[in-house]
């Protein structure tokens, strides 16, 4: 009986592509005659898709997702993550045999024995790649993959929207833009080495505003902050950026959570958004559009991030073994929170 390769093979598609049409994946975007081929193939080569009775059995695998329960209260990227991928987990027959949320428990050789796929949120250093990638071939990375050629990975496509919400703030005549923005490596405890370098700033957001500052002649190093990726640093960061006599008149901030605490630090400092500075961040969680003023935000396709993920591991565990990278469109919501740069701004005290 022919398997997913063979029909890749006969239709000219990737293995990924002939999984997804079989499966009747609503989300996949394909043109009539390329699923007319597949399908085609399927059926000139008598593949069969696994038996109900095959498929009833249930794979057991694990999530890493380096965020605390607490924090996922606050940031409702990864509670909205984590659900997404629980809920299409038992669609797909999956079971999550083990959840990680703290690093240390990475010290237990066994813990991840017995798994037929990991799916990692967020990054981790490569050391822990390569302890990962011993234990377990089968990975699917959330957010960035550490090697396209080893793992599967799904991302947002935050290069596009750091685009577009940089142009907005240059048609609204903004040059002097700051960015304020988390660490590449959210677990490492900062009490041990100090990661709050430039070097170190989490970087789909970070490298699309420094090429685009570059370009223009307007990238400034001071103007960029990093720090951890709570409302509490982020409401720290920008209290430090309004000590600067001649700062920014606009910033990119890299999530919401950390943006409303940049913006109380504004209000406290007597600077009005956007009269005297303003604002863009991303995630879109459900507070921004009721923070004062609505905050303009990159809303990212989190729970279809989710979906991917998991569906990704299924293929893996099926037989696929050729990595795939899936980018998500983000869609920017423009709000109140960014407005036309005023050549009089109120001094900072």
């Amino acid at each position: 009986m022919a398997n997913l390769r063979e029909v890749a093979a006969r239709a000219g598609v990737s293995v990924s592509t002939v999984s997804r049409v079989l499966n009747n994946d609503e989300s996949l975007s394909v043109t009539s005659l390329t699923k007319e081929k597949i399908m085609e193939a399927a059926e000139n080569l008598q593949y069969k898709k696994h038996s109900q009775k095959k498929k009833s059995r249930t794979h057991q695998i694990g999530l890493l997702i380096f965020c605390s329960k607490d924090y996922e209260y606050e940031d409702e990227y990864f509670m909205v993550m984590r659900r997404s991928i629980e809920r299409q987990a038992e669609k797909e027959g999956l079971s999550i045999a083990v959840q990680i949320r703290e690093i240390e428990k990475l010290q237990d050789a066994d813990l991840l024995n017995n798994l037929e796929g990991l799916i990692i949120v967020g990054n981790i250093s490569s050391s822990i790649v390569n302890q990962l990638s011993r234990q377990n071939q089968k990975i699917v990375f959330v957010d960035e993959s550490p090697d396209i050629n080893r793992f599967d990975s799904v991302t947002a496509d935050f290069l596009t929207a750091t685009t577009a919400v940089l142009n907005h703030l240059r048609s609204l005549g903004h040059r002097r833009i700051g960015y304020i923005g988390g660490t590449e490596i959210p677990h490492q405890q900062f009490e041990d080495t100090d990661f709050t370098g430039i070097d170190n700033l989490e970087k789909m957001r970070f490298l699309p505003y420094k090429r685009m500052l570059t370009s223009w002649g307007e990238y400034k190093e001071e103007f960029v902050h990093i720090g951890g990726w709570s409302t509490e640093e982020g409401y720290q960061m920008m209290k430090k950026a309004l000590q600067q006599e001649e700062g920014p008149s606009a910033y990119v901030v890299a999530s919401d959570p950390m943006a409303v605490g940049a913006i109380r630090a504004l209000h406290e400092a007597g600077v009005k958004v956007p009269h005297d500075i303003s604002i863009v961040s991303f995630n879109d969680i459900q507070m921004a559009k009721y923070l004062n003023p609505p905050l303009t935000t990159v809303k990212v396709p989190v729970e279809q991030m989710g979906v991917s993920a998991v569906k990704l591991i299924r293929e893996q565990i099926d037989g696929r073994d050729i990595p795939t990278k899936l980018i998500h469109p983000c869609a920017v919501q423009y709000r109140d929170s960014a407005a036309e740069l005023r050549q009089e701004r109120v001094p900072v005290k």
